[in-house]
């Protein structure tokens, strides 16, 4: 279970994005949180409330853009590459998809330097102790 209030954890972006299903080529409007250390998607019940779809580690995460060169600019579709789930997205325009891609390709930078400062004291702290 996914604890939002991980006092690890801080809050970086929330918006909405339409995700392509690999599998049908169905096209279904999700909600994004992208959080330090974690992207999730969902979607949201007629209850009103937010139901999570995924819980993506951003440590295994990658972000490719769909297209390259000239189409890139008039394109707002990404693929979100994961080994739980792999898929494209489109933002509602080409600032949006921008904004998307900085802020998850940042937040995943930063999650992989705090890993690796992470596990470097933990073998620091196992060699004194040896």
């Amino acid at each position: 279970e996914l604890l939002l209030n991980d006092p690890s954890r801080s809050f970086i972006k929330e918006g909405d994005l339409v995700k392509r299903a690999n599998t049908s080529g169905r096209n279904a409007k999700y909600r994004f949180f992208l959080f330090s250390d974690v992207l999730v998607y969902s979607h949201k019940s007629s209850a009103g409330d937010y139901k999570i779809h995924e819980e993506l580690p951003l440590y295994l995460l990658k972000i490719t853009d769909k297209f390259t060169g000239a189409a890139r600019k008039t394109n707002r579709a990404f693929h979100i590459r994961h080994p739980r789930k792999s898929f494209m997205v489109f933002a509602a325009n080409e600032e949006t998809k921008i904004g998307w891609m900085g802020a998850i390709n940042e937040a995943v930078s930063k999650d992989m330097e705090r890993k690796a400062r992470l596990e470097g004291a933990r073998l620091a702290s196992a060699a004194v102790e040896r």
